[in-house]
C-alpha cells in the first residue's frame, strides 16, 4: 500500500531498484485482501492448503492462483511444522515410532515396519491411507501392529472397525489370536455372533463395545448393522477395498456412512 501511494516510478527494495508496475500492484493487493477475507472466516482447510502450495486454483470456477507472471515473484510455502510433515509423508522409512513390543507374537521385516509406521502417522493425522502391497507380502500383520500400538498408546474413544469379505473373517481371528492376543475383538456379524447379541448392539451399542478394541463385520452387515453408522469409530479399516469401487453401489454408499477420526483401505488388486 505505501509503494502504491507513492509517486515514484522506481522503488528501493530489498538491496534494489524495483519498477513500479501499479495496475499488477494493485490487482495483488486486491487478490490479498480476497484471500484474507476468506482465510478469516473459517481458515484454510487442509486440502485448500495443499491446492495452495501446489499453484492450483482453490475450486473449478477459479482461477489459478498464479498466472505466468506472478509465478515469478509470489509464492505459498509450508510453515515449519506443515513441512516437515510433508517430507515425513514422502519418505516414511525416517519415521520413530515405537514398536507394539513383546505384545505383537511375530517379527515384522523392515517394509512392514515403515508400513506400520506411516499408517500411524497418518492415522494421527486423521488422514487416510491406502496400503496397496502386493498379496502375501503380509497388510493384515501391519494392521494388526498399527491396532496393538493404539492400545499400547491408550487414550482411544472407542474401538477399530474392520469391514471384510465373509471370506476373510475366519483369517482376521486366526490372526489375531495367534499374532496379537492382547486384542480384545467382538464380531458384529451371525458367524461370530448370536443374533440375541446383534439385537443387543443395536439397541446399546456402548455396552456392546465396552472393553473391545476392535469389532469385525463385513460389506454386506454394514447396510443391514445401522448402528455401526452411528458410532465414531476410532479406525476404520476396509479390507480388499476394491469392494466400494463402484460409487453409486448400495454397499458403497454405506460404507461411506462410517464415521471414524481415521480411515486406511487394503488392496493387493
Amino acid at each position: 500500500e505505501k509503494i502504491l501511494a507513492g509517486s515514484d516510478g522506481l522503488v528501493f527494495l530489498k538491496g534494489r531498484w524495483v519498477e513500479v508496475d501499479r495496475e499488477k500492484l494493485q490487482a495483488a493487493l486486491e487478490h490479498w485482501k480476497q484471500v484474507e477475507a476468506d482465510a478469516g472466516k473459517d481458515g484454510v482447510s487442509f486440502i485448500e492448503g495443499m491446492r495452495l502450495l501446489a499453484g492450483a486454483s482453490l475450486g473449478s470456477n477459479q482461477a489459478r492462483l498464479f498466472d505466468v507472471d506472478g509465478a515469478a515473484w509470489s509464492e505459498v510455502r509450508a510453515g515449519a511444522w506443515l513441512e516437515e510433515r510433508l517430507r515425513q509423508l514422502r519418505e516414511p522409512q525416517t519415521l520413530q515410532t515405537a514398536m507394539p513390543g513383546s505384545d505383537l507374537r511375530a517379527t515384522l521385516r523392515p517394509y512392514q515396519e515403515t508400513g506400520v509406521q506411516w499408517l500411524r502417522f497418518l492415522s494421527k493425522l486423521g488422514l487416510g491411507a491406502c496400503l496397496a502391497d502386493d498379496m502375501g507380502l503380509g497388510k493384515t500383520i501391519q494392521v494388526i501392529s498399527l491396532l496393538l500400538l493404539m492400545k499400547k498408546e491408550g487414550g482411544k474413544s472407542s474401538p477399530a472397525l474392520l469391514v471384510l469379505p465373509a471370506s476373510l473373517l475366519a483369517n482376521w481371528k486366526s490372526e489375531m489370536e495367534q499374532f496379537a492376543p492382547a486384542l480384545t475383538f467382538r464380531f458384529a456379524h451371525p458367524s461370530g455372533a448370536s443374533a440375541e447379541d446383534l439385537k443387543k448392539a443395536a439397541a446399546d451399542p456402548q455396552a456392546f463395545l465396552s472393553g473391545v478394541d476392535v469389532v469385525l463385520t463385513t460389506y454386506s452387515m454394514v447396510s443391514r448393522q445401522q448402528w455401526l453408522s452411528t458410532v465414531n469409530w476410532n479406525l476404520v479399516v476396509l479390507d480388499e477395498a476394491q469392494a466400494i469401487k463402484n460409487p453409486s453401489a448400495r454397499q458403497t454408499r454405506a460404507v461411506k456412512q462410517l464415521k471414524a477420526q481415521a480411515r486406511i483401505v487394503l488392496t493387493g488388486t
